[in-house]
């Protein structure tokens, strides 16, 4: 069975910098809900500047469907960085 899994943006953190005139942002943290195909949240993914973690609740998953679809994510936000 293939798990279909969402996101949705909980939370983003810009910051603004001016330099000579121009005005800067850049995003700086990112937190992010992961969603099984049922809309319930199964975890979360928080990006800084730094680094990088993400949390999956704990219960009866199906553990190879949640890594699939994590890479998946991964895999497809790397392709978009690349091009």
């Amino acid at each position: 069975m293939t798990m279909i899994m969402t996101t949705e943006l909980f939370k983003m953190t810009e910051e603004t910098t001016i330099q000579n005139g121009v005005e800067t942002k850049e995003v700086t943290q990112l937190e992010t809900i992961i969603k099984d195909d049922n809309g319930n949240e199964i975890g979360r993914l928080h990006v800084n500047k730094w680094g990088a973690n993400f949390n999956l609740n704990n219960g009866n998953m199906d553990v190879q469907a949640i890594s699939e679809g994590i890479l998946g994510l991964l895999i497809s936000t790397e392709d978009e960085t690349i091009q």
